[in-house]
């Protein structure tokens, strides 16, 4: 049977997605002169999207529902939240801005309640995260 999250789910994703947002505009500042003008727009969409989806889930605007809507809302957010620390210690560009597109895709499949989607999006992010280390 699928549930949608409750709002205690939905409040813990929405803020994860808020600080991954933060923590790509910090990202951004940080390394603001090695990045270049389609990096920074690429970043600025990142934000923009995350805080959208953010604000649609708390807003209900959209409901996604799942089989086990506590088992999801817990992966999704130790992810953004990996996702989140990883973005501190990354000094590759590129996988950093990688980090940052998957978890907008993560954002985006979790929205549309595809859990396929979520899941290998998942094990992307692992793998970028460990190619970073």
């Amino acid at each position: 049977m699928m549930k949608d999250f409750t709002h205690d789910q939905i409040n813990d994703i929405a803020i994860a997605y808020c600080d991954m947002a933060r923590s790509l505009n910090e990202f951004q500042l940080l390394h603001w002169p090695e990045l270049t003008h389609e990096q920074q727009l690429d970043l600025n969409a990142y934000q923009n999207s995350l805080l959208n989806r953010a604000h649609d889930m708390q807003n209900r605007t959209t409901r996604p529902a799942f089989t086990n809507p506590s088992q999801i809302a817990t992966r999704i957010r130790l992810a953004t939240e990996k996702a989140q620390k990883s973005l501190h210690r990354i000094n590759n560009l590129p996988v950093a801005l990688n980090v940052g597109a998957i978890t907008v895709a993560i954002a985006s499949y979790t929205a549309r309640a595809n859990l396929q989607g979520i899941d290998v999006l998942l094990r992307e992010l692992d793998d970028l995260e460990n190619y970073s280390n």
